[in-house]
């Protein structure tokens, strides 16, 4: 195997004997490539199903992927794999910025990290060479005083990726962060990190990638570019970012509000909140991952006020969703400093506001009161109370030591009735409401990581595509029908392997047809793979891989967490509380059409339509012979239940 567009060797770390190794890359990524595959079908492989997410033994796993710091669009992704501290199921993340194609010219394709460290250290990786510091100096400190601290000691051009006091304390709500404001969400990896003592990777490389057709390759990624840049999306995101499309967000009942109380924001609270007010009051410039001509992000600064100085990259659509959404916070200053602070501390956005809107809803039904919130009055709104309650999570202090377990755990320790208001998917908490869009409900429910809509969900319904695109890209004519449960699972199905595709070769989903059919699809990701590597690949081949990465990962978790058909259903709450306002008002899921929809979905895959469980024909069909032996040893296939 060539090592054109691989960087050749991966990283392997043992932290408890303080051990490097370096090894070539090809038994790793022979068959999954790189990214998500990689690291995913690594870790299926190399963990007991009874190894909690925290034990030392426990792998983390950062993989890029062929197309990683290429000149593709989006090529700066990193993928990272580890068991799920929330749900104790497969756990998935990635993120942008600079670290990614960073480690690849330092000569690695991935970084395997397994043990515990006696004392606090971070890893440093330079061409082909890999140490370890000591990092007790960088204790407590957040991730922007980590980053700091480490440029002054390895150079301004160093990457760092890092985690801060959430993570040090083992929050499961905490992440990882990477140039200050790109957060690799979700699954509570930073927590893995801080269990491994582990405080920061730094990374600087200098050594080339090589394709094995430059003039070919240039010439599709020229193609690529222009067929995207000929797009209306494309112009919108590069003016307004993810936040443009607010408005057609909450057109389509997808903002979660108070707690997911209703999935209509009231617009004119909405509109003190607007991107034209970020726009004209805070942005400075756009910002951009390594290398992309996206450049949908933006750089924003408080100058006077409670919240100055400050200076923020941010924010997505997300924010929207978990803080003006779920909390109200609708003071512009106070949405910065929330984007802020949870850099900072190094916590995920979706799970830390999940516990908090939680809290305020409990707050609000008497279910709890001051004597449970250390002396906090919760109303929604409060901007003041929401910080103060994000800095009791990141340090663990009283209230926030309850919170900073995510919305499922809180209300299990709470008790009283709680959990009838703990809004998540498989322990792991909601970011957006999902009644009224009935495929991307889909989408988000069984997404093995436990909700999240990057892994199947699908926008198809809120961009209005016509049916005849429908047939032609998912084979049923209802993509474009947001409230019809019909179809539904064809489109999220072919989602699911295309995201798949996107992460093995450390692309940005955002390039792809997720966002707009005319955008990226299979074929144009294997013509760039194919002249980047010298090797042949279709884009029926490339699904494939992704089909097999998604069933890796539902074993991981029928073996890991016992997770079954009850556990693809969405919250109880949105099965009895409709939608209270806006377009679709009364919008809510009925279990005899959810459970046909489900049904299909299983169909799709080869699963038992009844168990949810993968069957033994289907997984000798995709060559998981390694899935296949450790399941019937579990004696969990259908005909062993």
């Amino acid at each position: 195997m060539n090592n054109y567009a691989w960087a050749g060797h991966i990283l392997k770390v043992d932290l408890t004997r303080e051990l490097i190794q370096i090894e070539e890359n090809e038994s790793y990524v022979r068959e999954f490539l790189g990214g998500r595959g990689l690291g995913q079908s690594l870790l299926f492989q190399s963990l007991p199903a009874d190894l909690p997410a925290l034990d030392p033994k426990s792998l983390l796993i950062f993989a890029t992927g062929p197309l990683t710091g290429t000149l593709v669009p989006g090529s700066a992704r990193l993928s990272i794999s580890g068991k799920n501290v929330l749900t104790g199921g497969i756990g998935s993340s990635n993120v942008g910025g600079h670290f990614a194609p960073e480690l690849k010219y330092a000569g690695f394709d991935a970084i395997i990290i397994e043990g515990k460290s006696s004392d606090p250290v971070y890893l440093l990786i330079e061409n082909k060479k890999a140490s370890f510091r000591r990092a007790h100096h960088l204790q407590d400190m957040t991730t922007w005083e980590t980053e700091e601290e480490l440029r002054k000691t390895h150079g301004k051009t160093a990457r760092i990726l890092s985690i801060g006091p959430a993570g040090e304390r083992l929050a499961p709500v905490a992440c990882i962060i990477v140039d200050k404001a790109r957060a690799a969400g979700r699954c509570g990896f930073a927590a893995i990190m801080g269990s491994k003592n582990l405080k920061a990777i730094v990374v600087r490389g200098s050594l080339p990638i090589h394709i094995a057709d430059p003039d070919r390759f240039l010439s599709l990624v020229e193609n690529v570019r222009t067929q995207i840049l000929s797009t209306e999306t494309i112009k919108r995101l590069r003016a307004h970012g993810t936040c443009g499309s607010v408005p057609r967000a909450n057109a389509a009942c997808t903002i979660p509000v108070r707690n997911f109380q209703d999935d209509h924001m009231d617009e004119k609270k909405l509109e003190r909140v607007a991107r034209s007010v970020f726009q004209e009051s805070f942005q400075v410039r756009n910002l951009s991952c390594m290398g992309c001509f996206f450049q949908d992000t933006f750089l924003y600064e408080i100058k006077d006020g409670d919240y100055a100085p400050l200076l923020v990259e941010g924010f997505h659509q997300n924010l929207v969703w978990d803080f003006i959404g779920k909390l109200e916070i609708t003071h512009p200053p106070a949405v910065l400093a929330i984007q802020a602070l949870c850099s900072q501390y190094g916590m995920d956005i979706d799970n830390t506001s999940g516990a908090i809107a939680l809290a305020f809803e409990l707050y609000e039904k008497g279910i709890i009161d001051e004597r449970d919130t250390d002396g906090l009055k919760l109303a929604w709104g409060d901007h003041r109370n929401v910080i103060r309650l994000i800095e009791k999570m990141a340090y663990g202090d009283g209230f926030g030591a309850i919170l900073n377990q995510g919305a499922y755990r809180m209300a299990e320790t709470i008790g009283r009735g709680a959990h009838k208001y703990a809004v998540h998917i498989k322990g792991q908490d909601l970011a957006e409401a999902i009644r009224a869009d009935k495929g991307w409900a889909l989408g988000v429910v069984v997404a093995p990581r436990g909700g999240g809509h990057l892994n199947g969900a699908t926008m198809t319904g809120m961009i209005k595509i016509s049916p005849e695109d429908s047939l032609g890209v998912f084979g049923t004519p209802y993509g474009g029908e947001q409230e019809t449960y019909r179809g539904k699972a064809k489109v999220v199905y072919w989602y699911e392997q295309l995201k798949s595709v996107v992460d093995m070769l450390g692309l940005c989903y955002f390039t792809s047809k997720w966002v707009d059919l005319k955008f990226l699809g299979p074929e144009e990701y294997a013509g760039l793979l194919s002249t980047a590597t010298g090797m042949a690949f279709s884009g029926d081949s490339l699904m494939l891989l992704g089909r097999k990465v998604h069933n890796i990962e539902k074993a991981f978790n029928t073996l890991h967490a016992g997770f079954g058909v009850e556990d693809d259903y969405p919250p109880p709450r949105f099965f009895d509380e409709p939608v209270k306002s806006g377009p679709y008002k009364g919008a809510l899921f009925t279990r005899p059409e959810w459970q046909r929809m489900l049904e299909k979905y299983y169909n799709l895959h080869g699963w038992d339509p009844k168990t949810g469980l993968q069957t033994e024909e289907v997984l000798r069909q995709l060559g998981l012979s390694f899935v296949l032996k450790r399941l019937k040893d579990a004696g969990k296939l259908p005909d062993q239940t």
